[in-house]
């Protein structure tokens, strides 16, 4: 906590803070648990923030709606001005000039059933292919450094590959390093792949695994053409773009970014705190979605091969649901809360049940 404030108040001295801002952020810091990561803590004040305005918003009644979203939007976007800042301080190459290393890291015939990827600055793209190599382009840039002979030095001792037992181990966690790297490994079915990064976007294509997992602190997550099953990414700050993907149960979370997902899944769980959400239900296998999003729009297409039984919340937005035959089992229009509950295509075999909320935004349900 100590450190946070100190890095605030940096912040306030450097003229990249106002006062203002420097005294809501220690204030709203010191009321959250300690134990939370910086993700959470953030989380957690733009919580109880919105909580605040929407109670003055209820109090005043329905005659300041407009007022009290606008007021809403702008204290928000004040509270992620103020995260902004101070990721920019923690995230900036501020060091001076870069000794700019290229380096491949290859090995040949290898049985790979794991890959463990984790890169603290950078990006990160997967790509399969035919060879039955692991081949790994690294375009780094290497900081207070200064010739290009130390710089490699560097570079080589803090990375640390390795092919061992069938798994694949890629990590760089020197943050005053910045490491763009492609990663091109055999097209096998695959038990697990972790990656993870703190500062920079997750790209993958073409992968068959079991067990996904991809997590950056402040990037986005590009997945595309995956077939897995089970499936869950993650960014505190980044938009998730998931499309043409194959998975029982895919799990999308990000605190500010939108969410964008599309495929065949058996349960999906898709959530933003300041973003819309765009979800795809192809085909007729999916029996669980839920989706959530604070501050952002919901979209879902859904496959008409699905009898849905759906429940859509907002507190300020609207819903507009355009599946065919559909029927209306409850609605209430209050104040500060509206809700839906419908079904629709009830002679199909493949029940599917759907909610969606969402505070300050509209859903809109159609068909695909």
């Amino acid at each position: 906590m100590i450190e946070e404030q100190k890095r605030i108040l940096k912040l306030v001295e450097d003229g990249k803070l106002t006062a203002e801002e420097a005294i809501l952020l220690i204030e709203k810091l010191s009321n959250v648990d300690s134990g939370m990561n910086q993700a959470e803590k953030e989380a957690e004040i733009r919580t109880e923030l919105s909580a605040k305005v929407d109670y003055e918003h209820t109090r005043q009644g329905s005659s300041f709606d407009q007022k009290a979203t606008s007021v809403k939007n702008k204290f928000m976007d004040f509270v992620d001005s103020a995260f902004k800042k101070i990721k920019d301080m923690d995230l900036d190459f501020n060091f001076g000039d870069a000794i700019e290393v290229k380096h491949i890291f290859q090995h040949s015939n290898v049985n790979l059933t794991k890959i463990d990827l984790d890169v603290a600055n950078g990006s990160i793209t997967i790509i399969p292919w035919g060879e039955k190599d692991v081949r790994i382009e690294c375009d780094a840039k290497v900081y207070k450094i200064e010739n290009q002979v130390r710089a490699r030095k560097a570079f080589l001792e803090d990375v640390r590959f390795s092919i061992e037992d069938g798994k694949l181990l890629f990590l760089i966690q020197q943050k005053q390093m910045k490491v763009n790297a492609k990663i091109y490994v055999p097209n096998e079915n695959y038990e697990n792949v972790k990656v993870r990064m703190f500062n920079g976007p997750i790209n993958g294509e073409n992968l068959v695994v079991q067990d996904f997992r991809a997590k950056t602190a402040n990037g986005a997550v590009t997945v595309t053409n995956f077939v897995t099953t089970s499936m869950e990414v993650e960014t505190a700050n980044g938009h998730i773009k998931a499309e043409n993907i194959e998975s029982k149960e895919f799990e999308a979370e990000t605190i500010n970014g939108t969410v964008t997902v599309g495929g065949r899944f058996e349960k999906v769980d898709l959530q933003s705190f300041n973003g819309n959400i765009t979800c795809s239900l192809a085909e007729d296998s999916c029996h669980t979605a839920y989706i959530k999003t604070t501050t952002g729009t919901i979209h879902v297409f859904v496959s008409d091969a699905y009898e849905v039984d759906g429940e859509l919340k907002s507190n300020l937005g609207s819903f507009k649901a355009e599946l065919p035959v559909m029927s209306i089992i409850e609605e209430k229009n209050d104040i500060v809360q509206k809700s839906l509950r419908f079904k629709a295509n009830q002679d199909k075999g493949n029940k599917l049940y759907l909610f969606a909320e969402t505070k300050t935004g509209s859903i809109e349900i159609k068909p695909i």
